[in-house]
């Protein structure tokens, strides 16, 4: 007598990826091949679209003077991977910033030259001693202007 081929095995080709239709292991087991997800590169580009359509920027639609348009370019390079408008990354936001030195830009000056640590639970500030004066006050005028308007906008 011609024994059975084994089912398992003999059903799936090599290099083919395949899924078990039962909860059990071992002999037991079924497998069938997989279905090949052709779709999943233009889902992952749809998700990732999607991911970045986020509404406007908290100072997006704020008429800034010009000293804060200049602030915010070199914002964007210099601090920005660790503050933002209205939410609160490794830094503080610039809505909090803006309510501690509405009064007193210069202080946004003298901090981001000669920082110190205020919080223990996240790392130091750079000091930011190398960049001129003028444009750490543009920053600070930026910081200003952007922080009071996340500030009005946030709920």
């Amino acid at each position: 007598r011609r024994r059975a081929p084994p089912r398992w095995p003999a059903a799936r080709r090599p290099g083919e990826p395949c899924v078990t239709t039962s909860r059990s292991f071992g002999a037991r087991a079924r497998y069938v091949p997989a279905r090949r997800m052709t779709r999943s590169p233009i889902f992952a580009a749809l998700l990732l679209l999607v991911a970045a359509c986020k509404g406007p920027a908290p100072d997006e639609g704020v008429a800034l003077s010009p000293q804060a348009a200049k602030g915010k370019a070199l914002f964007s390079t210099l601090c920005a991977s660790c503050h933002a408008p209205a939410a609160k990354l490794v830094g503080p936001p610039l809505s909090e910033m803006a309510a501690l030195y509405a009064t007193d830009p210069a202080g946004i000056v003298r901090w981001a030259v000669t920082p110190g640590r205020k919080r223990a639970d996240v790392p130091p500030m750079p000091s930011f001693r190398g960049v001129r004066e003028s444009d750490l006050a543009d920053v600070a005028q930026y910081i200003i202007e952007a922080g009071t308007a996340a500030g009005k906008q946030a709920p």
